[in-house]
């Protein structure tokens, strides 16, 4: 049993350093309205107090490489057609396009978190230049900071100022003390107008929390607490009522002006946040830029090509019906592909480079200074206790379940076999009360999934953050798990051997919970290495 607990806790160890499972996909989340969303104002900081970064593509494309699992390549897959495009600091720069067009995909390859399996390769091509350098894989980890679709890497039975302060205790260098890294905290808590929900819990589907708009900011705050040059965000505002999205962007819009280069995407924007935009890049469906440049160049470039926008028309509207083909109607499928055909050949075939600024005020040498080092495992390690901690100690129904369902089963075997005597027919039941430990297997695993895979989540972003490595991770995980399974243990070790018959000598006692230790943390490694799987 010992050597199955070590073999099951090491491939659970090298599971989580190694396969990666790509989260892209967002849950719908509640349409509700923020009444506190942009009360506090942002202290905007002028442009050059700060060092900016211009980021830059040229001809840059993804594909996507596949294998069936019989190894025969299936063929590759354009993902992003080559695009060239600018993105500067003090703007917001937004990506549109329909579903399917590539935006999510475009981050993801800026933000080097695109995952390569056995079955799946991703490669990109072109280049991606910061002030004109080509920053390393280090620089690009440590400049971004990246912003999901969803909000699953909070933790739900946090309050918003505990969950800023944890992760500005990982985040922050470890040369500021901790009464430096709170105020850092609450200082990005005011900015980002969340002071009046400071103190209530993040929530989930289970536990009243929060609003959507005031998760998603609370994602954006935790991002930006190292300070970072440059912050992707996939689809900000999507899932909120249009009075909590305005919210998000007059946030992001002063952001951006404090300096930082903003790139976010949005598959379908109101009038009035369109009139904020800095730089747009427009995608067709496939991947294809249709227009790379200012907001408002664009509407006339559109209608230069003969599609005059109407006055009273939303321009991120009328720019995405341009571009979307109408599958819905047979007629009208083969003109609108030919449409948008025609939009994507005349961008391709025009001198459309968006030249960036030349002047730039970031060095290499100046970007290679941010370079952002993991917190260490010592560093690490008891803040992951405390936070998990907390966590689990303000759901009392987990906390009850998990004693329970070692302890229930031991309650129901103990009545279902006491008293085991010791004439000849009782061999069989012996036989039959050893062979029902096996069940623990089972319980293993309801153990595990009760807890473990919204602690996964978290690990994975912050992991993918550069936050701290997998061992902090594990061994936390560890600290609180392994304390409950002996004590439920003990308590099944008491009544089977006391209560159902067996001998009551010291050997046995132990002999009962050491057998049923192994078996539930078996269970639990099991659910462990199962959930590495993209399915689960």
């Amino acid at each position: 049993m010992v050597g199955f607990v070590i073999m099951f806790y090491g491939l659970a160890a090298v599971g989580l350093k190694y396969i990666k499972v790509e989260m892209g996909i967002a849950r719908q989340r509640n349409h509700e309205t923020d009444l506190s969303a942009g009360k506090e104002k942002m202290t905007a900081r002028s442009a050059t107090e700060v060092r900016t970064v211009d980021v830059r593509l040229d001809n840059f494309a993804l594909d996507l490489e596949k294998r069936t699992l019989f190894g025969r390549k299936v063929p590759t897959k354009t993902i992003l057609h080559p695009v060239t495009a600018s993105f500067q600091a003090g703007v917001l720069n937004v990506i549109m396009g329909p579903s399917g067009s590539g935006k999510t995909s475009l981050l993801n390859a800026m933000a080097l978190r695109l995952r390569n399996t056995a079955g799946t390769r991703y490669r990109s091509f072109g280049d991606m230049t910061f002030n004109g350098a080509v920053p390393s894989d280090l620089v690009i980890r440590s400049v971004c900071s990246y912003v999901c679709q969803d909000d699953d890497a909070l933790l739900s039975s946090l309050t918003v100022r505990e969950t800023l302060r944890f992760s500005a205790r990982l985040r922050l260098p470890v040369h500021m003390t901790n009464d430096q890294k709170n105020q850092r905290a609450e200082e990005v808590m005011l900015k980002l107008g969340l002071k009046d929900c400071a103190d209530n819990l993040i929530g989930s589907d289970s536990i009243k929390g929060i609003s959507g708009g005031e998760k998603r900011r609370v994602s954006i705050a935790v991002q930006i607490l190292t300070d970072p040059r440059l912050l992707l965000l996939d689809e900000p505002t999507s899932g909120l009522d249009a009075f909590t999205a305005a919210s998000i962007m007059e946030v992001l819009q002063g952001l951006a002006q404090e300096g930082r280069t903003l790139i976010l995407t949005i598959h379908q924007s109101r009038s009035d946040l369109f009139q904020q935009f800095g730089n747009v890049l427009l995608l067709a469906r496939g991947g294809s830029p249709v227009y790379s440049g200012s907001a408002t160049g664009m509407l006339p470039h559109f209608e230069g090509l003969g599609y005059p926008c109407p006055t009273t028309t939303n321009p991120a509207d009328f720019a995405l019906d341009l571009i979307t083909i109408d599958l819905q109607h047979s007629d009208r499928e083969e003109v609108t592909r030919s449409k948008v055909r025609d939009l994507i050949n005349s961008w391709s075939s025009g001198d459309y480079s968006g030249a960036m600024d030349p002047t730039e005020i970031s060095t290499p040498a100046q970007l290679g200074s941010l370079v952002r080092k993991p917190s260490s495992f010592s560093t690490a390690y008891p803040i992951l206790v405390h936070r998990a901690y907390l966590n689990f100690r303000r759901q009392p129904p987990l906390l009850i379940a998990r004693i329970m369902q070692v302890g229930g089963l031991a309650i129901i075997l103990t009545l279902f076999f006491a008293p085991l005597k010791n004439d000849y027919f009782a061999v069989q039941n012996r036989l039959g009360f050893i062979q029902e430990f096996c069940a623990f297997y089972f319980v293993g695993m309801l153990q595990n999934v009760a807890v473990y895979p919204n602690e996964k989540d978290v690990f994975y972003r912050e992991n993918d953050d550069g936050t701290y490595g997998v061992e902090a991770f594990l061994a936390q995980y560890l600290t609180l798990e392994v304390p409950f399974e002996i004590i439920t243990c003990f308590l099944f070790a008491i009544l089977v051997d006391l209560g159902a018959g067996l001998p009551r000598t010291t050997q046995m006692f132990f002999v009962c919970f050491f057998n049923c230790f192994c078996i539930v943390s078996c269970g639990e490694s099991l659910g462990i290495m199962v959930k590495f799987f993209p399915f689960s």
